[in-house]
This record gives C-alpha cells, sequence and structure tokens, in this order.
C-alpha cells in the first residue's frame, strides 16, 4: 500500500481504527515483516492529520440539488472525488468537483 491510500485509509477509518488494522496486518505480513513500509504506514496517523471535507450541503443545494437522499449521495460522491485528488483545498479544485459531481449526478440520474 503505498502512503496515498494509507491516507485515505486513515480519513476513513480514524486514527485508533486505522492503527489497530495496520498493526494486525503487519503481524500478519511474516518474512515481509521486517519491511521498513510497515513502521512508516504503521506511524502514519502521529505524522499526518486527515483534513476535514470542506464542501457542505449548502454548496450542492446552492447548485440545485433538494435536501434529501439525493443530496446525500452527491456530498458522498463529491468526497469521493476529493479523496481521489488527495485531499485538495484550494477554491479552484473544490469548486471543480462540486460542478463535476453535479454534472455527473444530475446525467447519471436525468436531472
Amino acid at each position: 500500500m503505498d502512503e496515498a491510500i494509507a491516507q485515505r485509509r486513515l480519513y476513513r477509518l480514524g486514527a485508533a481504527r486505522y492503527r489497530d488494522r495496520m498493526m494486525l496486518a503487519w503481524a500478519r505480513a511474516g518474512r515481509d515483516a521486517a519491511s521498513p513500509s510497515w513502521r512508516e504506514l504503521a506511524t502514519l496517523p502521529e505524522r499526518w492529520t486527515p483534513p476535514m471535507f470542506p464542501l457542505k450541503a449548502a454548496d450542492f443545494i446552492a447548485r440545485g440539488i433538494a435536501e434529501g437522499p439525493a443530496l446525500g449521495h452527491v456530498l458522498t460522491l463529491a468526497e469521493d472525488a476529493w479523496l481521489a485528488l488527495q485531499f485538495p483545498l484550494d477554491s479552484a479544485a473544490l469548486k471543480t468537483i462540486a460542478d463535476d459531481t453535479v454534472a455527473k449526478f444530475t446525467r447519471d440520474h436525468r436531472l
């Protein structure tokens, strides 16, 4: 697992669950347990704090998504896109994520 995947897992799981899963995987690694990458993965929560997802429901309501299940779905799609782009926080990237997510959602759901 590379650091970008580890960061996404840390974001999704939280520090305690991430650390528990890494330690379990490391214990099961057998001969590969001596690899320095395990220590790097296991100590990621001490070296990096995941940012908070910066887009909010209001960002999508302003783009025409109604409150309700559709809004939740759009937020999930946007968060997935944000994670795939490795947590950008600049306003241009966030605007692109929001706009692209709404366009994809409306196209896929024929809204």
